[in-house]
């Protein structure tokens, strides 16, 4: 069995690998003509592959980036979540990205939840950030669950208006009902 070179979460109904890993063909599971639209919205051949190229050298120049969830029994795509810190972000933030089939399962909650844990505990992260929009409900609701708490507004030159909300090792253990 070949090492993997980047690391490998696992989650209850979840696989989360890195696209850059070799074993992973992210060109036909991402960017390919079945692909499910996640990664951009456009329907642009191009600038999705301009995409995955961005995600793959994430993972290249920082080491770390975003994990492609797979559900563990079917081996689908189900989106994409990790740590992300491009260029002329403020800071490093964990980012979700789900396909429509996985929307509404409690999976963002689920890979973002074994990320954390992997960021805090194995990583030695103080922190992270996840950027939300006001009105984006959905996002704040999940921010809370896994323990997060509302920051400042920043002006984001490509996101505009947008609330940092801070996630750290004590949110999440008293998510986890280990700290009181």
């Amino acid at each position: 069995m070949t090492e993997l070179r980047y690391p490998e979460l696992h989650s209850e109904r979840l696989r989360l690998i890195s696209p850059a890993e070799e074993s992973f063909d992210a060109a036909a599971k991402l960017a390919g003509e079945d692909a499910p639209l996640f990664i951009n919205s456009a329907e642009d051949a191009h600038a999705v592959w301009w995409s995955l190229a961005t995600l793959i050298g994430h993972w290249q120049l920082r080491g770390y980036g975003m994990f492609v969830l797979l559900d563990r029994k079917t081996d689908d795509v189900m989106g994409m979540a990790g740590p992300w810190f491009p260029a002329g972000w403020p800071e490093p933030e964990v980012s979700y990205h789900l396909t429509e089939t996985a929307r509404g399962r409690g999976l963002a909650s689920e890979a973002v939840q074994c990320i954390l844990d992997w960021l805090f505990f194995d990583q030695k992260w103080d922190s992270v950030a996840s950027l939300i929009e006001e009105d984006n409900d959905s996002s704040i609701k999940l921010a809370q669950r896994l323990g997060a708490r509302p920051e400042h507004l920043i002006d984001h030159k490509m996101l505009g208006k947008i609330r940092i909300w801070r996630h750290t090792p004590e949110g999440v253990l008293a998510d986890k009902g280990r700290v009181q």
